[in-house]
């Protein structure tokens, strides 16, 4: 059953406290009033709320202060926030430190339930999304344990699009869809029988023909995400290769998104430098011999450029990060071997 919706309100005045309160939990949601930004924080390690009514002026760390603080945190960022003050002609300086709306004292009561409504559905919407994308992750790291994959390539995967996509100039919002669709590249591989996957000697035709259908059936899975239809065109395309003859599309050159051959230069590089069921990883070096062979026909030449001295640093700090936890690990398990 969906839980009550929370509201903190956070306001140094005790009437405008428990005003706010009464009205609230009238129409059936948990309130948490407190009278300083200390308190709320305090509040807030214990139950994130799903909206933060904030009064402007207060002792102390004011309003607009504390909400800035919030929106530097990744835990609070997207945190709907409502100011409430009795100076609404400064809206503009009020929102520019981060809220999402400003109500004037007195409130009008059915606007400032009006506008807690709207924030709760988009809050509850953000984090439906956030479970699923999270689902999603889970799931393709299992996708990969069953066609005989280390559990860690989307991470992986995602570790070098990032990297290669900073090096390319993309950053923001577009850097941070490349990261999630390179974590979620291979989840239509669920639609792929177990028996092709771990299949140990080279696929027939007809074998391989399931295979083509993946990046289609990940693009089906991911369209309801944030950001769904950038993560889509990528996911969907990063098996289509620089000079034409990829799948599923056949798309070609800068037809094929920038995400998706970054995408398909990071998972080959790490599908060659890693253990399969018909051979042994590749070194760094020759992995990165074969992208270059392939530059011009598979893989755009200048991304391989770009990725060359990235590769090289990463393997090398991955391979320090797995060092540093098997050292943790016999650490914490002298005797395990």
């Amino acid at each position: 059953m969906t839980r009550e919706p929370t509201v903190l309100v956070v306001d140094d005045d005790p009437g405008v406290r428990g005003l706010v309160q009464r009205m609230l939990t009238a129409e059936g949601y948990r309130v948490v009033a407190v009278g300083s930004a200390g308190e709320a924080r305090r509040a807030m390690e214990r139950h994130l709320p799903d909206v933060l009514l904030l009064d402007v002026m207060m002792p102390g760390e004011d309003g607009p202060t504390f909400c800035s603080r919030l929106r530097a945190d990744p835990a609070t960022a997207h945190l709907p926030v409502v100011f409430l003050t009795a100076v609404p002609m400064l809206e503009e300086m009020w929102l520019s430190s981060g809220a999402d709306v400003v109500v004037p004292k007195p409130f009008n009561r059915t606007m400032l339930l009006s506008w807690i409504r709207r924030l709760v559905r988009v809050h509850r919407a953000q984090q439906s999304a956030e479970a699923t994308e999270a689902t999603l992750a889970a799931l393709a790291a299992v996708i990969e344990k069953r066609s005989q994959h280390s559990a860690e390539h989307p991470w992986r995967v995602a570790r070098y699009s990032s990297e290669l996509a900073r090096a390319a100039g993309l950053q923001g919002a577009a850097l941070e869809v490349v990261q999630r669709a390179a974590l979620l590249h291979d989840v239509g591989m669920i639609a792929v029988p177990e028996s092709i996957l771990t299949q140990p000697r080279a696929l027939t035709a007809a074998e391989f023909e399931p295979i083509t259908r993946h990046p289609v059936v990940g693009a089906d899975l991911l369209h309801r995400l944030p950001d769904g239809p950038e993560m889509v065109a990528i996911v969907r395309a990063h098996h289509e290769r620089w000079r034409g003859g990829g799948y599923p599309d056949g798309l070609e050159g800068e037809a094929i998104p920038l995400g998706a051959r970054i995408i398909a230069i990071a998972d080959a590089f790490d599908a060659l430098t890693s253990d399969r069921p018909h051979r042994q990883a590749l070194s760094v070096g020759d992995a990165l011999e074969i992208l270059w062979f392939g530059a011009e026909s598979q893989w755009e030449p200048g991304l391989v450029e770009l990725f060359d001295p990235i590769a090289r640093a990463v393997n090398v700090r991955l391979e320090e990060e797995r060092q540093r936890r098997l050292l943790l690990l016999h650490q914490l398990l002298p005797d395990h071997r």
